[in-house]
């Protein structure tokens, strides 16, 4: 079982790498090992446009950026109602082919921006697309009108998306290896690894000096886009159910200024049986210092979904913190959950920060110190100060 990568994790949300959904598929006790089969290779677009990075969407969500382009007090109050409404459509698109979660994300990104010219000033919103230009670091260089702006050469574009592509054809042959569980691909990524600084290293040595000048000023003044942990969506909300144990019914927003610790599970998986304990410890260990742990029992077999054998179940396991039974799979659905079991770290805004899938300890599993470091972080109130690991290095100008 994986953390989803750094540029992966990343990649799921803003399309700065096509492979959706590069993450090790858990076996529950249901399913057979070796069940799973080798994923084929998809073709990849030959659009330059559709390796540019959708970045506009993690920018608007983090704290810094919204302060530097004056989002706050009453707009800051209609920014996240809106965030509210697309905010899911934008999580869910993370599951979906790449051609479609491109067209999923730009849908969500025009609404957002309609609200973004009528709130904001002129200048607020060139300055946000000096963010999102500097964001999208070398891929932006991929786009028709800033590929004129810098006025690079056929040549030069050809070079630049040849190294775009070569780093999501390697990332792709890591995914697939993920997908079909077939090992840990330290060839795969070593590949990637290679192409990545092949890209990241092409425009210093392909742009003239007078290029580069151009590209430091379409990026406007230094902004630190590289350290921003706020970049995910807001939590959807947890569907209404009849079967809540331990607890009379929660919704997240009821739950803002705590940190929720949600996983989904079946009492039947045996890799959410092994989760268990562990869960157990989180809520020992911080649940006296603002922090909910709530368990999804959404069912993966017909025995499952009775909701009395759920409830004897997590009587038997000793469970003593919230869990709500998502018969219907309504939670499931909205959050576009993919397999059991997953863990989401949710912040006291009510914003995703980190999430695991799989078995937390075992064969390379640091899922249990992963989510540990993002609480206690959040409970520290640390934010947008450290390298997000989410977050990988993109090529950018030089600056002088």
């Amino acid at each position: 079982m994986r953390l989803l990568s750094p540029s992966f994790r990343l990649g799921l949300i803003v399309a700065a790498t096509l492979v959706a959904s590069v993450v090790a598929p858990a076996r529950s006790g249901a399913q057979a090992p070796g069940a799973a089969k080798k994923p084929a290779a998809a073709p990849l677009p030959t659009d330059p446009a559709a390796y540019v990075p959708q970045i506009l969407l993690p920018l608007l969500h983090a704290g810094s950026v919204q302060a530097e382009i004056g989002i706050e007090g009453a707009k800051l109050d209609q920014l996240e109602q809106l965030f509210a409404t697309v905010d899911g459509d934008w999580w869910r698109a993370r599951n979906l082919p790449p051609a479609e979660q491109r067209a999923a994300i730009t849908k969500v990104e025009k609404v957002v921006k309609t609200w973004l010219t009528g709130a904001l000033a002129r200048e607020k919103l060139v300055r946000l697309a000096d963010l999102e230009r500097r964001a999208q670091g070398g891929r932006v260089l991929l786009r028709e009108d800033v590929a004129e702006v810098v006025g690079l050469e056929p040549a030069q574009q050809e070079k630049l998306l040849a190294a775009a592509r070569a780093t999501e054809s390697a990332a792709a042959a890591l995914g697939r290896v993920f997908q079909s569980g077939g090992g840990q691909g330290d060839l795969e990524k070593a590949a990637l690894l290679a192409a990545r600084e092949r890209e990241l290293k092409l425009p210093g040595d392909l742009l003239s000096e007078e290029q580069q000048k151009r590209w430091r000023e379409l990026a406007g003044a230094p902004f630190d886009t590289v350290t921003l942990d706020r970049i995910y969506p807001m939590a959807p909300e947890l569907a209404p159910s009849d079967t809540w144990i331990n607890a009379k019914p929660l919704t997240l927003a009821g739950l803002r200024g705590k940190v929720v610790i949600l996983h989904f599970y079946a009492f039947e998986c045996v890799n959410c049986q092994r989760n268990l304990p562990i869960y157990a410890e989180w809520h020992r260990a911080f649940a006296d210092k603002g922090v909910v742990v709530i368990g999804v029992q959404t069912p993966e077999t017909e025995t499952e979904k009775d909701s009395g054998k759920v409830i004897a179940a997590a009587k038997e396991a000793g469970i003593d913190y919230p869990v709500v039974f998502d018969g219907d799979s309504a939670t499931w659905k909205a959050w576009g959950n993919t397999m059991w079991p997953t863990v989401y770290v949710i912040d006291q805004q009510g914003y995703l920060r980190v999430w695991w899938q799989g078995e937390l300890k075992g064969p390379g599993g640091k899922g249990d110190e992963v989510i540990r470091t993002a609480v206690e972080k959040l409970l520290a109130g640390k934010d947008d100060a450290e390298p997000a690991a989410a977050t990988p290095r993109q090529p950018g100008p030089a600056t002088k």
